[in-house]
């Protein structure tokens, strides 16, 4: 019945900046974006085609997440490692180093965008 999760929101009081940050930071490619009134935000798309992620905005939704550990999504990458070591330098803030998971053969470390909201890394050493 359900073939795969097609896209991520995340939401936001002032979505242009956070989604500047996920394009300029995290280097992620912007594929559309919409200004409608009702539809407001910036949509990113990865190698994979299967997930887009949404930042946008909406009325209800103030400041920084205050409920950090509710939701975690995991951004798969070659090397764990590599993609830390790369956004330390450009000042993201991690709640993990890389980690070797205890029941899986993957790395993973955890961080923060701007909102407080966590993201993961996971992949290769």
């Amino acid at each position: 019945m359900y073939k795969s999760l097609s896209t991520i929101l995340i939401l936001s009081g002032n979505y242009k900046k956070l989604a500047d940050w996920y394009e300029k930071v995290l280097g992620l490619k912007v594929t559309w974006r919409s200004d409608h009134p009702e539809d407001t935000g910036v949509l990113f798309g990865f190698a994979g085609k299967e997930t887009d992620l949404w930042i946008g905005q909406h009325d209800r939704v103030k400041g920084k997440n205050k409920d950090v550990y509710r939701i975690m999504i995991n951004i798969k990458v070659d090397s764990v490692t590599k993609v830390y070591k790369t956004l330390l330098k450009k000042g993201v803030k991690f709640e993990a180093k890389p980690f070797k998971a205890p029941t899986l053969p993957y790395y993973f470390a955890a961080f923060y965008d701007p909102e407080n909201n966590i993201l993961q890394l996971v992949g290769g050493k």
